[in-house]
């Protein structure tokens, strides 16, 4: 190998294990930044609390009770009276349980109430116009908000009230005052002194835009126009090539070279001359142009609205001898109700109420929803059905309804068929009552009874109670002494210890999977490090062959040239 070669052989190799080093520093900063990670999650895990599942001592209490020959009686609570008694030391809470009859109400989804009912709207015939042809008698409002006007020989008519678009129109055109365009049939000129015009550059050539009473026409150039706009214009005007115009939002184009503003006027209140061409119709739209500045109308759409809007006027003039405005009189009636779903239904006759059971049920319910747990509603629909007398008794008048459903006798009123029913009032179709029925029962109910009073309690010398006697009983009852678990209570702890230690040993599975994963890498960063080392070995012997050999050609170099 010659000198020169050597010498780039030796390089190579120098630069080769500076590489290798510098790998084996990455390695290792990779190593350290894994063992920092594993020492993260073994201080987690070291900061996990170990789940214990609960005693059963911990929810266990003991209880005093005593029976008094009706019910077993519990002291749910006792504390020693803060002031001297010569009688009584304590104050003492007991309870039992006992069958309340109560007042209870339901809400039934999908009642499909069966009813009979009449829908609709009536004039009072006294008040009808005489001097109307058609002698309107009746008006019928129909689903669709039309009116079926009735006249007294047979006849019907339908009218549609006008719509506030329409009737909006029809105002403004009223108004007048000269503030309303006219461009008639071939986009004559017509100059119009408009309440608010202004441009925004103060003429017309500098004006990007136009506003008329607040409906804001963009300038345009015909050449820049694309997709519909050029449409609209080439279907109104044809080409404009060159052309400048306005347009609005509604495609209604106003030609900048056909419009001018009188000389003189103020740039808010200007006169201006200009034609509307409207991309609806072929070209220019025969007929008359109306407007308030935000809408166009032509004069065959005005006729319609002010045709329909006089129609809606005649239905809601309130004069002597004029039609009266249409008032709900019976809208709608519903009337022999007979079914709630396959649940025959029945109105109570007064001669119901005067069976005990019934009396004593429909009182029951009365009570409780007009008490504070009741509801406010279901206490005026059943209140609706009674009138009270000079004495002040309740006198039924009518609208209670009862059905059997399960072998239970269930009560509802009139109001609250009503209210379901009307709910499908367009067909009366029942399978579309959304609104949910009330029902109403009165059952026996397991209540809790309390009853809080002061007492005399001794012990037994042994630091438990032995007997009680109280301020309202003059019996001496003897305490019987038991101990008592809250199974709901313990069940709840030990749910919450089923899901503490489910938990727990996912943690710990995770942070042991995480483990499991840095030391793959670990090792995996290990053996190839072991690599570098080797490949550094080999590096280091071969430069160190490379190097005899340069100072062996440096040695001859020097005896050639050194004589």
């Amino acid at each position: 190998m010659g000198m020169a070669a050597s010498q780039a052989r030796y390089i190579a190799l120098t630069a080769r294990k500076s590489n290798v080093e510098y790998e084996g520093q990455q390695i290792n900063q990779a190593r350290t930044a894994l063992a920092n990670q594993t020492a993260n999650l073994f201080n987690q895990m070291m900061g996990m609390s170990v789940p214990t599942p609960p005693s059963t001592t911990d929810y266990t209490t003991v209880q005093y009770s005593f029976s008094d020959g009706i019910n077993n009686e519990v002291l749910s609570n006792y504390y020693q009276l803060g002031t001297a008694d010569s009688e009584y030391n304590y104050v003492v809470t007991t309870y039992h349980n006992e069958k309340v009859f109560t007042g209870t109400k339901k809400k039934m989804s999908d009642p499909q109430i069966q009813t009979t009912f009449t829908h609709h709207y009536s004039y009072d015939p006294e008040s009808t116009n005489n001097n109307d042809t058609r002698n309107i008698t009746k008006a019928w409002k129909n689903a669709d908000g039309t009116y079926a006007m009735q006249a007294t020989d047979g006849t019907t008519s339908i009218y549609r009230p006008a719509t506030d678009k329409e009737k909006e129109q029809v105002q403004a055109i009223n108004k007048g005052n000269g503030q309303y365009a006219d461009t008639t049939a071939n986009a004559q000129a017509t100059t119009t002194k408009f309440s608010d015009v202004q441009l925004d550059g103060g003429s017309v050539a500098a004006s990007n835009s136009l506003t008329i009473n607040g409906t804001t026409f963009t300038k345009y150039n015909y050449d820049n126009l694309q997709g519909t706009q050029k449409d609209a214009v080439d279907k109104t005007l044809g080409a404009r090539t060159g052309e400048d115009l306005f347009m609005d939002a509604n495609g209604n184009i106003i030609v900048v070279g056909e419009l001018t503003v009188a000389e003189g006027a103020v740039a808010t209140d200007p006169d201006v001359t200009f034609n509307i061409y409207n991309p609806q119709g072929a070209g220019v739209e025969t007929g008359d142009y109306y407007t308030d500045g935000k809408t166009f109308v032509t004069q065959t759409d005005l006729d319609k609205a002010v045709a329909t809007y006089n129609e809606y006027e005649a239905l809601d003039k309130r004069g002597p001898n004029e039609i009266n405005v249409i008032t709900v009189s019976d809208d709608p009636t519903f009337s022999n109700y007979y079914a709630v779903g396959n649940c025959i239904l029945t109105e109570l006759n007064a001669a119901d109420l005067e069976d005990e059971d019934t009396k004593a049920e429909i009182d029951q319910i009365i009570k409780d929803m007009q008490g504070e747990n009741g509801d406010v509603t279901a206490a005026e629909n059943l209140a609706a059905c009674f009138d009270t007398d000079a004495n002040g008794n309740l006198v039924y008048k009518g609208g209670l309804y009862k059905f059997t459903m399960g072998g239970t006798t269930y009560y509802t009123t009139k109001n609250d068929l009503d209210a379901s029913a009307g709910t499908s009032i367009v067909d009366n179709d029942i399978d579309v009552q959304q609104e949910k029925l009330n029902y109403y029962n009165a059952v026996y109910l397991d209540t809790k009874v309390e009853e809080t009073q002061k007492a005399l309690l001794e012990t037994d010398g042994q630091g438990r109670f032995k007997t009680v006697k109280f301020e309202n009983d003059s019996t001496t009852y003897t305490l019987n002494t038991e101990t008592v678990t809250d199974e709901d209570a313990y069940n709840d702890a030990m749910n919450r210890y089923y899901y503490e230690n489910a938990m727990y040993e996912k943690n710990l599975s995770d942070i042991n999977a995480r483990t499991e994963i840095i030391q793959s890498q670990d090792r995996t960063l290990e053996l190839r490090l072991e690599q570098l080392n080797t490949e550094q070995n080999a590096l280091q012997n071969e430069m160190e062959a490379v190097k005899k050999v340069v100072d062996k050609h440096v040695e001859l170099g020097f005896k050639t040239f050194g004589g």
